[in-house]
């Protein structure tokens, strides 16, 4: 039982479309974060107030080749700003030592205002 148990809890926990818009309008997302990927694109990741992390997934897609079509998918469902993460960061690609801190992340508006 504790082995079914631990693999079920630590599989990924996923958002979709429908999900992320119904928690945009009840004002339950704190942020939402764009990451781009080693080698094999971006994802999106939901932070909610409580702080709790979900992937956005389209059906069985969790993983976007290019970010104008990532961006274009949240925009559709009222996402008006992301945050970008990059889970390697150039100093450590080429061999120096990462932040002792991890970042919170570039703004990126979705939206222009006005």
């Amino acid at each position: 039982m504790q082995i079914g148990k631990s693999v079920k809890e630590s599989a990924v926990k996923k958002l979709s479309r429908f999900g992320l818009r119904l928690a945009l309008l009840r004002g339950k997302v704190a942020r939402v974060e764009l990451h781009g990927l080693r080698c094999c694109g971006y994802s999106a990741w939901v932070i909610d107030r409580q702080g709790q992390r979900r992937q956005f997934a389209e059906g069985e897609r969790s993983v976007w080749p290019d970010q104008g079509s990532l961006k274009r998918v949240l925009r559709s469902v009222g996402v008006r700003e992301v945050y970008w993460r990059q889970v390697v960061s150039h100093d450590e690609m080429i061999g120096r030592p990462g932040c002792s801190e991890p970042e919170a992340g570039l703004p990126v508006p979705l939206r222009a205002e006005g």
